[in-house]
């Protein structure tokens, strides 16, 4: 489903096109094209080509949101990925110059090809991980880590290595409250909109 940021999955049940997925008193909530019979049992099919994009521009964003925190000790503080370009929001400045640098670098790890590693620690392991976190937690808690690069709590979809990100783009920033708004795309996203940029 829908949520922190993260756009909802799509596909199929028992053939029938789901639109749009969402949460609502803890149960999943299919929003379909037409009509199901009450009771009876369906198959799910993901729409893998929409969830491998919403990967893609999920792990890119972990890996430019940890190189930022590394660096400046910035929180993201926000972020939306929606059919187009992705928003990332951090609570703090970042110069034009360091934007340049910081892209460079996440592409360095997109080509270093990390592992991607997602994992719920027990409550005495969770309190030795140091991860980045909006707020506090009850447990279980979802930690994807990126090693040297990212530990987050995080509930969102990721792929399995940072290779299949593909590339980071980041296409823009501006002041956004006290921080700064990043623009940024990956993988395919990154790929059509570069190549319709270089037939203009």
């Amino acid at each position: 489903p829908e949520g922190g940021g993260q756009a909802a999955d799509t596909g199929t049940l028992g053939g029938v096109r789901v639109l749009d997925t969402q949460e609502a008193e803890e149960q999943v909530v299919h929003l379909c094209e037409g009509p199901l019979e009450p009771g009876t049992q369906v198959e799910g099919i993901l729409d893998f080509e929409r969830r491998f994009d919403l990967m893609q521009q999920h792990t890119g964003e972990h890996i430019l949101s940890g190189l930022i925190h590394k660096r400046f000790g910035y929180q993201n503080s926000g972020f939306h990925v929606g059919k187009g370009i992705m928003e990332v929001d951090f609570d703090g400045p970042i110069p034009a110059d360091a934007l340049a640098e910081l892209e460079e670098a996440a592409n360095r790890i997109v080509w270093e090809n990390l592992p991607v590693l997602c994992s719920y620690p027990e409550p005495d392991a969770l309190k030795q991980i140091p991860y980045r976190t909006k707020r506090e937690l009850p447990w279980p808690v979802r930690i994807v880590q990126i090693p040297d690069v990212d530990s987050c709590a995080c509930c969102g979809v990721h792929v399995a290595r940072t290779g299949e990100v593909g590339i980071i783009k980041i296409l823009g920033a501006m002041k956004f409250h006290e921080g700064i708004r990043i623009e940024m795309l990956c993988g395919r996203r990154a790929y059509e909109f570069l190549g319709q940029v270089y037939d203009q």
